[in-house]
């Protein structure tokens, strides 16, 4: 039978954002408020529980990007494309915030390439109809884009879509999920440390004054009341007046202060086209309108990147089928297989999409036999590991691994039992499910809105030491032939470019020893570091023997697995270790430093010998 959840009717989350002008409405969204009635989450939709660090210990009462000069022109869309143009702005914001040239983007490329395929695949629209926040996600996670407006105006054709192949200079690698369910002042945190953020409303103009005021009240509106609106949030002032509100449809607010919206439909009011959103308005970051969203790191495109996926379009569900209430303490780890190149190997970060808020992950390099992942786990690679802070798109420094050639899984091990354990006790708590963000076909008014191209052996998932095919999950457990794939991209830059990072690892771990890896931290635009260009000593066999310890290359008086790394990073000639480095880092006595030496560090580490000579 049918998946139950998809049955009924598409997720609450997807919901036509159509008001492209001042004169859109809404459209018939019938089946969808049948959606919800039946508990169904968005993508997203539960809070954003982690209060980020801004800059200033108090964030100030009144703030705005576009008086920081962090925001480009305000523009007028065309079609109902204001997904594009406010996701697009908000990219625009962080590049600027984080002081980069550019141009305006172009929203019609991000609209075009959101169309029906000539496959019949991807998103069922053309480029004349709405669309939904996930365009812009998959489009931006998947590096389709953003390209500049100058390349590709509005003008342009799907003709010319078609024949354009210019990469993008700036590229996404995480994005922060909200709603109105998130504390304001992690909002404010967002926008203060982002520059601006993605949200949506119901844009009905029997609740908006003098056109720079908008206040909606009544929550009791069905869906197709509703006229969806999305927009860039730059800003807020906590003392805006109440009475400036007074013409909405709503009345006066209660309290003080609104959100400033950077809008797309041109100079049409007294502020050049920004408007303020009262903080009281019940539909402002509704879930309803899909997820609300910010950017919040980037990487400089070259032509080093390699991005492998296997779908372009970003999640459009949760894969949360495996977890339930009366199994919290499964980790499960979800899989998608790639074929490497030669010359484009060395992993330098892997990209994911979770709602499983809170829960540990680790992120894992999975031999295969015949294409298909292998399930023994003394053979996988660790990679990395951090928890799920926030929902989203999460991408694990890898620290230039480099990887073997050829077909090769990417594992991401998803835990929320620790979370479970610390939260299952306090009042409210509501159990989190294990998931990963899936590219997952949608079905909405008796036809489909999204279609997948999810082949088998694209993606697998392990569960107690189980490994199945996830299309064959599909097809087995529900009787589905379109199925998915889950969303997780690895990131590879050439091996003959300098790691980002010189001190983390640049190739895998042998299979047989554990690694030792921190947890990634959001930063807001990558760094570039280059080798030393110095050339290699020459190891002395005659020299004093000075006090090391043995094996301990990077001399911090500990011997761990960082030291196998930089001996690696030694035999790359990407850094140089000094005499007394090298003699240390010898940990065969064989009078020559190589990559052997590294291996046998790991076991040491893995308490599998002893550096003496000894077998552990």
């Amino acid at each position: 039978m049918k998946n139950p959840k998809k049955i009924t009717a598409i997720i609450l989350a997807v919901i036509l954002i159509l008001s492209c002008t001042v004169y859109a409405s809404a459209a018939n969204k019938e089946t969808a408020e049948l959606s919800a009635f039946t508990g169904l989450e968005a993508v997203g939709a539960r809070p954003l529980n982690a209060e980020l660090s801004s800059s200033s210990d108090e964030l100030p009462s009144k703030y705005s990007s576009a008086e920081e000069g962090l925001v480009l022109p305000v523009r007028s869309q065309q079609n109902n494309t204001c997904w594009a143009f406010g996701a697009l702005s908000t990219f625009e914001t962080l590049l600027l915030k984080n002081k980069e040239e550019l141009s305006p983007f172009a929203p019609q490329h991000a609209n075009i390439w959101g169309t029906v395929r000539e496959d019949g695949t991807g998103w069922q629209r053309n480029e004349y109809n709405g669309g939904y926040s996930y365009i812009p996600l998959g489009y931006l996670t998947s590096w389709a884009g953003p390209v500049y407006d100058a390349d590709f105006p509005t003008s342009a054709t799907k003709e010319d879509y078609s024949a354009f192949s210019t990469l993008p200079d700036f590229v996404l690698t995480k994005a922060i999920f909200f709603d109105s369910s998130t504390s304001p002042k992690v909002i404010k945190e967002l926008i203060y440390t982002y520059g601006s953020v993605v949200g949506s409303f119901n844009a009905d103009f029997d609740y908006l004054s003098e056109k720079t005021s908008f206040y909606c009240s009544n929550d009791s509106l069905k869906i197709n009341q509703l006229s969806g609106h999305c927009i860039s949030v730059v800003g807020w002032d906590d003392d805006y007046p109440k009475e400036s509100f007074s013409g909405s449809a709503s009345g006066t607010p209660n309290q003080n202060g609104a959100w400033l919206i950077k809008n797309s439909w041109g100079n049409y009011n007294s502020l050049g086209g920004y408007f303020w959103i009262s903080y009281e308005d019940v539909w402002m970051f509704d879930q309803i309108f899909g997820p609300s969203y910010a950017f919040t790191s980037y990487e400089k495109l070259t032509e080093e990147h390699r991005i492998y996926q296997n779908e372009t379009y970003g999640a459009t569900y949760e894969f949360d089928y495996l977890s339930s209430e009366n199994d919290p303490y499964s980790a499960i780890t979800y899989m998608n297989v790639f074929d490497f190149e030669e010359e484009h190997r060395t992993l330098s970060k892997v990209m994911f999409e979770t709602t499983s808020l809170g829960a540990d992950y680790t992120v894992h390099y999975i031999p295969t036999k015949n294409g298909r992942p292998i399930s023994d786990t003394s053979k996988w690679i660790h990679l990395a590991s951090g928890t799920a802070d926030y929902t989203g798109y999460i991408c694990a420094d890898t620290a230039d691994t480099l990887l073997p050639e050829g077909k090769g899984a990417i594992g991401i091990t998803i835990d929320n039992q620790r979370t479970y354990l610390e939260n299952k006790d306090k009042e409210g708590y509501t159990h989190i499910p294990n998931s990963i963000g899936v590219c997952e076909w949608l079905f909405s008014s008796n036809k489909y809105i999204f279609l997948p191209n999810a082949k088998a052996g694209m993606s697998y998932y392990m569960k107690d030491g189980t490994l199945r095919d996830v299309m064959n999950f599909y097809k087995n457990d529900f009787s589905d032939d379109i199925g998915g794939t889950f969303v997780i991209k690895a990131i590879t830059e050439n091996p003959q470019t300098a790691p980002t990072n010189p001190s983390e690892p640049t190739t895998p771990t042998e299979a047989t020893a554990p690694t030792e890896t921190t947890a990634p931290t959001e930063t807001t635009a990558p760094t570039e570091t280059t080798a030393p260009t110095e050339p290699l000593p020459t190891q002395s066999t005659t020299a004093p023997v000075p006090e090391y310890i043995l094996g301990d290359a990077d001399s911090s008086g500990v011997v761990n697995v960082k030291d196998a790394t930089t001996v690696q990073k030694h035999v790359a000639s990407l850094i140089t270790l000094s005499e007394t480095q090298l003699l240390a880092a010898d940990a065969t006595k064989d009078n020559a430093v190589n990559v052997k030496d590294a291996t046998h560090i790991q076991k040491f580490v893995a308490g599998l010998v002893d550096l003496c000579g000894t077998s552990a």
